[in-house]
C-alpha cells in the first residue's frame, strides 16, 4: 500500500489488476528466471532499484521453486543484498541472506561473510 502511495506521488501510473507501475518489469517476457541477469544488470546500471528488487525477488522465488538446482543460484541473492545495501536497507539484508543460507545445503562463504557485516550495520543504524 505504501509503494502504490510513493508511486503515485512520483507520477508512476499502476495497473490495478497486477499491482505493478508501468515501469515494473514484466517477468513474463522471460522463459526461465535466468533470463533476467541482463536485464538485472542493467536495472541497477541505471539506478532503477526497485524494479531491479522486483525482478530479483521473482527471480528469487522462481529459483526456490525449481529443483533444477540442489541450492539456489547465489548469484541473485547477492545482488539483492547489494542492492539493499546501497539503499541503506541493512534488516532486508540481513533477512535475504539468512533466506539464501536457510535455502542453501553449501552456502557460500562469501554471503556468509556479507551477512555478518550486513548485522553490524542493521545494529549500529538502529
Amino acid at each position: 500500500m505504501l509503494r502504490r502511495l510513493i508511486r503515485a506521488l512520483k507520477g508512476e501510473q499502476t495497473d490495478n489488476t497486477t499491482g505493478r507501475t508501468s515501469e515494473s518489469p514484466d517477468t513474463t517476457s522471460f522463459d526461465h528466471f535466468t533470463d533476467a541477469v541482463d536485464t538485472i544488470k542493467q536495472l541497477k546500471r541505471e539506478q532503477r532499484h526497485n524494479e531491479a528488487e522486483e525482478l530479483l525477488r521473482w527471480c528469487i522465488t522462481q529459483a526456490e521453486a525449481d529443483n533444477e538446482f540442489a541450492d539456489p543460484p547465489p548469484w541473485y541473492y547477492k545482488h539483492l543484498a547489494i542492492i539493499y545495501r546501497k539503499d541503506d536497507r541493512y534488516e532486508d539484508e540481513v533477512r535475504i541472506l539468512e533466506r539464501y543460507l536457510s535455502e542453501a545445503a553449501t552456502p557460500r562463504e562469501d554471503l556468509e561473510i556479507r551477512l555478518q557485516r550486513a548485522k553490524e550495520l542493521a545494529e549500529n543504524a538502529g
